[in-house]
């Protein structure tokens, strides 16, 4: 896992097709999100383009999805 914020149950994987292309990756890929989804977490999954071209997006996405486990006041 890329990233983790064990407290909110949150995992964000960074993919890029350089080490994630082809059947075998995708299906490990899925098979890493099914386990940590079992094990209770959450997982985001953003291709490293994304962050190069959309960072802020990728930051309001990782935001909102903290807050949302956090109790509301």
């Amino acid at each position: 896992m890329d990233f983790l914020w064990r407290e909110d149950g949150l995992v964000v994987e960074t993919d890029s097709f350089r080490y994630h292309r082809g059947r075998v990756a995708f299906e490990d890929d899925r098979a890493r999100d099914l386990a940590l989804r079992e094990a209770g977490l959450d997982v985001i999954r953003v291709a490293d383009r994304q962050l190069d071209d959309e960072p802020g997006r990728v930051i309001d996405l990782v935001t909102n999805a903290l807050r949302r486990g956090l109790p509301s006041a």
